[in-house]
C-alpha cells in the first residue's frame, strides 16, 4: 500500500467500523439492562465461582459455570419470583383491610378526645387557619388507599400479562449470565486489547466500576433489606400485617433522605389518633431509633475500601439516574458517575503539566485605587 492512499484506507477503515457498531447498539439495544445486569451479577459472583471452578478443576469450565449459574437461579431467582407473588396478593389483601378500617374510623370523634384536647387547643392557637375537624382527611385517606390498590392491581396484571416476556428475559439472562461467568474474563481480555489505554489506567477504570456496583448492591440492597426485616418486626408487635408493609419500608429505604420514614412514621400517627398511645410511641421510637440507625451503622460496613464516592454524590447520582433510567437509575447513575470520576482522575494525571503550568502563577486581583494612591498622582 503506498502513502498516498493510508489516509483513504484509514478513513475508510473508521466510517466502516464506526457503522458496524451503529448497528450493533441498534441490535443491541433492546438486551442493554440484562447485559448490565448480567455483568453485576457475574461480578457480585466471581469469588463463588472461582470456589466452584476450583472444585471441578480447570479443565471443566463449562460446568462450573453451569452449577454457578445454577446456583443464582436457584438461590436468587426462584426465591424472587415467589417473593414478588406473595408480595402482589399480601398487598391487595393489606390495602383492602386498611380500606375498610378508614371507612369504619369515626376521625370526628378522635379529634374530640380528652387526650388530643391539648393539641387540638395548640393547634388552633398557633394555626388558626387550620381547622382539622373541617379537613376531609378520612375521605382523602381512602382515596390515597383506593390509588395504591388500583396501582397494585394494575402492577399484578401487568405481571401475568407479560409472562411470556418476563420468561423470554429470563432465559435470555441465564443465558449472557453463563457466557459471562465461563468465558468473561476472554471477553474483558479482548475489549482491553481494543482499548487504547495503558494497564494500569484499564486496571483502574474496571475497579472502580466494579466496586461502584459492589458498593451500590452492598449498600442499597443490604441496607434495604435491614431496615425492611426490623420494620417488619415492629409491625409485627405493633399488631399490623408485617410482610407487605416490611417489605414497603425495604423499597423506601432506597429513597435518598426520607427514607422508611415514609412508611411508620404514619403508621405511628394512625396508632396515635386510634387511640392506640402506647403502639403509636413505641412504633415512632422503634422507627427513629432501631430502623433509621441501621444505615448508619451498616453502611459504612458494608461501604469500607469501596468506592471512593461521597455521599453527596451517590444522591445525586441516585436521584439524577432514577430520573433518567426508572428503577434501575440506582444502578446506573453511581456507574456512570464514577466512571466519569475516574476519567477525570486520569486525565488529571496525564495532563498534569499542562495544568500545573497553566496554574504555575496564581491570578492576582485588581489592585483597587484609594484617596492615599491617587493623591500624589497629576
Amino acid at each position: 500500500m503506498n502513502q498516498n492512499s493510508k489516509p483513504i484506507y484509514s478513513i475508510f477503515l473508521l466510517l466502516i467500523l464506526a457503522s458496524a457498531l451503529i448497528l450493533a447498539c441498534i441490535v443491541l439495544h433492546p438486551f442493554v439492562n440484562i447485559l448490565i445486569i448480567g455483568v453485576v451479577m457475574a461480578a457480585l459472583f466471581r469469588p463463588v465461582h472461582r470456589r466452584i471452578a476450583g472444585l471441578c478443576g480447570e479443565k471443566r469450565p463449562t460446568l462450573a459455570a453451569l452449577l454457578t449459574t445454577g446456583l443464582i437461579f436457584t438461590c436468587i431467582i426462584i426465591p424472587l419470583f415467589f417473593f414478588l407473588g406473595s408480595l402482589l396478593a399480601q398487598g391487595v389483601q393489606s390495602v383492602n383491610a386498611l380500606q375498610h378500617k378508614l371507612a369504619a374510623t369515626d376521625f370526628n370523634q378522635l379529634f374530640s378526645q380528652d387526650a388530643l384536647a391539648p393539641y387540638m387547643a395548640w393547634v388552633q392557637e398557633h394555626l388558626p387557619f387550620l381547622d382539622l375537624k373541617k379537613l376531609a382527611l378520612q375521605a382523602d385517606l381512602i382515596d390515597i388507599s383506593k390509588t395504591a390498590g388500583q396501582m397494585l392491581l394494575d402492577s399484578g396484571s401487568r405481571v401475568i400479562g407479560n409472562v411470556f416476556l418476563l420468561t423470554m428475559n429470563f432465559l435470555i439472562l441465564m443465558f449472557v449470565l453463563f457466557f459471562l461467568i465461563r468465558d468473561g474474563h476472554e471477553m474483558l481480555a479482548q475489549l482491553r486489547y481494543l482499548v487504547p489505554l495503558t494497564t494500569d489506567q484499564e486496571n483502574r477504570i474496571i475497579r472502580q466500576l466494579d466496586d461502584v456496583s459492589k458498593s451500590v448492591i452492598l449498600g442499597a440492597f443490604v441496607i434495604a433489606l435491614a431496615q425492611g426485616l426490623a420494620g417488619g418486626i415492629g409491625l409485627f408487635i405493633v399488631g399490623i400485617q408485617p410482610f407487605f408493609w416490611g417489605c414497603m419500608m425495604g423499597f423506601a429505604s432506597l429513597i435518598p433522605v426520607i427514607g422508611t420514614a415514609i412508611i411508620w412514621l404514619p403508621v405511628s400517627l394512625y396508632l396515635m389518633l386510634t387511640g392506640q398511645w402506647q403502639w403509636g410511641v413505641f412504633m415512632m421510637i422503634w422507627g427513629a431509633v432501631v430502623i433509621s440507625s441501621i444505615d448508619s451503622f451498616i453502611r459504612p460496613l458494608l461501604m469500607q475500601n469501596r468506592s471512593n464516592m461521597s455521599t453527596f454524590w451517590v444522591f445525586l447520582s441516585i436521584i439524577g439516574g432514577i430520573k433518567f433510567f426508572g428503577a434501575l437509575g440506582i444502578l446506573y447513575g453511581p456507574l456512570v458517575l464514577g466512571f466519569a470520576m475516574v476519567m477525570l482522575t486520569l486525565y488529571a494525571e496525564d495532563y498534569r503539566h499542562v495544568l500545573e503550568e497553566r496554574n504555575l502563577v496564581a491570578p492576582t486581583r485588581p489592585h483597587r485605587q484609594t484617596p492615599d494612591d491617587t493623591a500624589g498622582t497629576p
